[in-house]
């Protein structure tokens, strides 16, 4: 009787948790967009007496978030910068959960843009860490072929790198040549770079925000557990007694602290520039008809978990540099399981293993448990989605294994170092990586960065006392497009690995084109 008890009792709990999680999810990510809505998000900006007026609002505190605003800042000292992210503080998510690596550049077609970003990125951050006594480490890095199909990868990278201006670069040949550099590893040849470093991207980007505050006079807000959820173009003219000036278009931006159903909170700038990661898709839904874009289109974020292991302290020094796996079997989705000495304050001096990527089944799915059915369909079903998925099943299915098999991840490890033992190995942590699906299906590992403007533009009046009201429904509103043509907002579509390695260079292209489109 007890344990027929405890059994529907146990069933009714989950029963009615799953059934809580379903009803109250969308009420805690949905958003209205009806006028009423638009006509209360107005009334909240206009008796805040926090109530400002910003050029730009840089939506998402990732490494390249706080680049763009740094880099807004130096360009142009005096616009007033808001940066608005729905966590506690930056860099918490692709910035802080990576391998830390510097890369130098080799992996990167000519004349893609990450050719270009990545080396000058890796410079701009090797100076900004010395000149801020950051954490940085050159060690260096091999990449190893270890069977004789992927010699001609290695020697391509080698090619490439030497193309997009990579320095120092050389070809091991043969087993005595990689054991000089790295005695433990194992190949037929490797593809050796000196100028490769490992960093604590997390902390360059709370100092890069350190510098920004330090002087409140610059014009630099930021705005912490903000969650921007829809964006509404405002034709603003501003009433000064009989004299009207000429309308002038900004963006309300309606948000709230996430994981609550309220208040709302609205934030007004002339642009707005997204550099949201994980969810750029999302505020991309919300951000109106693009443009113009530069890169390839992106229709989808898929996002990847890496599971990460660690060498024990007593074999920690099986390794000394980055050592990485040819990358020609992995489609460009991963770079495979590698080798990768650590500096950052979360691990400190170690030796990560990884990462053995999995398509994770929650936008932020850090773990194999982590499910959002509502991702999950919309990610499979939506245009290009499935295509991408089943073209590269064998890949998908590859990594899962990786990510879910120890013993698995393991031979994979030592295919570069054949002395290593599952009992050198613990566990570390994981990491979550969007990648970017173009609408035939192709998943993209270059910049992608789109233009547009919201999806509503009203006419308002700008009263005494920054009371912005609507005009009259007589008037209100139409579609944004038909009224200009001028974009009001950038979003990063696609920032791909290696984005906190050219985070500084990627922040450069961004204002480039914002500068240009926006007519600072």
């Amino acid at each position: 009787m007890a344990k027929s008890f405890l059994k529907w009792t146990g069933g009714l709990v989950i029963a009615g948790g799953v059934y809580a999680k379903i009803k109250y999810k969308s009420a805690y990510e949905a958003v209205h967009l009806d006028e009423a809505a638009t006509v209360r998000a107005f009334s909240t900006f206009s008796i805040d007496n926090r109530r400002e007026f910003y050029d730009v609002a840089v939506v998402g505190g990732g490494i390249v978030g706080v680049a763009t605003a740094r880099e807004i800042k130096q360009r142009f000292p005096s616009k007033r910068v808001i940066m608005l992210e729905k966590e506690a503080d930056v860099a918490l998510h692709q910035s802080s959960h990576n391998s830390g690596v510097v890369h130098a550049g080799m992996y990167y077609k000519q004349n893609s843009l990450m050719a270009r970003l990545c080396p000058r990125g890796h410079d701009l951050i090797m100076e900004y860490c010395r000149k801020n006594k950051l954490p940085l480490d050159r060690v260096g890095k091999l990449i190893v072929a270890v069977k004789e199909t992927e010699i001609p990868a290695v020697e391509n990278l080698y090619k490439q790198g030497v193309e997009n201006g990579v320095r120092d670069l050389k070809m091991l040949r043969g087993e005595e040549e990689i054991k000089r550099v790295e005695p433990n590893v194992r190949g037929l040849c490797a593809l050796y770079s000196p100028d490769t470093a490992i960093t604590d991207f997390s902390a360059v980007a709370r100092h890069m925000l350190k510098e920004l505050l330090a002087d409140r006079q610059r014009g630099f807000v930021a705005q912490f557990c903000y969650e921007a959820l829809d964006f509404v173009g405002v034709s603003i003219q501003s009433s000064e007694g009989s004299k009207v000036t000429t309308p002038q278009e900004m963006v309300l931006i309606r948000g709230r602290e996430g994981g609550q159903l309220g208040p709302e909170k609205t934030v007004m700038a002339n642009n707005v520039v997204m550099c949201c990661g994980l969810s750029n898709d999302l505020l991309a839904q919300r951000s109106g008809t693009p443009l113009s874009h530069i890169g390839k289109k992106v229709k989808q974020t898929f996002s990847f978990r890496g599971r990460y292991y660690q060498l024990r302290p007593e074999a920690r020094n099986l390794v000394s540099m980055n050592v990485y796996p040819a990358p020609e079997e992995w489609k460009g989705i991963s770079v495979g399981v590698h080798f990768t000495p650590t500096v950052d304050e979360r691990r400190g001096r170690q030796v990560i293993i990884g990462p053995g990527s999995s398509v994770a089944t929650h936008r932020y799915g850090y773990s194999p448990y982590c499910f959002d059915a509502d991702y999950c369909f919309k990610s499979f079903f939506s245009k290009g989605g499935w295509v991408s998925l089943v073209s590269n099943i064998g890949t998908v299915f590859r990594m899962f294994v990786l990510d879910t098999n120890r013993q698995a991840f393991l031979r994979e490890a030592q295919k570069l170092i054949p002395s290593l033992q599952d009992s050198d190995m613990e566990e570390s942590f994981c990491g979550v990586m969007g990648v970017a699906v173009t609408p035939d299906g192709k998943m993209e590992n270059d910049l992608a960065m789109e233009f547009s403007r919201p999806r509503v533009v009203v006419p308002a009046v700008l009263k005494p006392g920054k009371v912005v009201e609507l005009v009259p429904k007589s008037d209100v509103a139409s579609d944004g497009s038909a009224v200009n043509d001028r974009p009001l907002m950038l979003n990063v579509r696609n920032a791909p690995s290696p984005a906190a390695t050219a985070s500084m260079a990627i922040a450069e292209a961004i204002v480039d084109a914002s500068a240009e489109q926006f007519r600072w």
